[in-house]
């Protein structure tokens, strides 16, 4: 024999849908894009192409992460292809995106 759902069990899985988004939404609506970051002086760019946090808040280090982590991947799929070293790629993208 099936047990029915009742209606507290209802309230309580809309309850946790609800914190749920509750509490992904404000992350997701105040995520910050690199431009913004950038605009804001809270993330430069290195001269080897990845991003270097200037301040240091959890929602900016985990920015510069995943983009650097992004970058990273990228450039050694493209000194792969070029059959050039990763440092070299890393260097010419550091020179086009500005930094240091």
């Amino acid at each position: 024999m099936k047990k029915q759902v009742g209606i507290s069990g209802v309230k309580r899985v809309a309850w946790v849908v609800a914190l749920t988004l509750a509490l992904l939404l404000p992350a997701v609506a105040y995520a910050l894009s690199v431009g913004e970051a950038k605009q804001k002086g809270l993330v430069a760019e290195t001269g080897r192409g990845y991003l270097r946090a200037q301040k240091g808040t959890p929602e900016v280090k985990r920015l510069v992460n995943q983009t650097n982590a992004a970058r990273k991947q990228k450039y050694r799929e493209i000194a792969k292809r070029l059959k050039v070293g990763l440092d070299v790629v890393e260097r010419d993208f550091g020179k086009k995106l500005g930094g240091r």
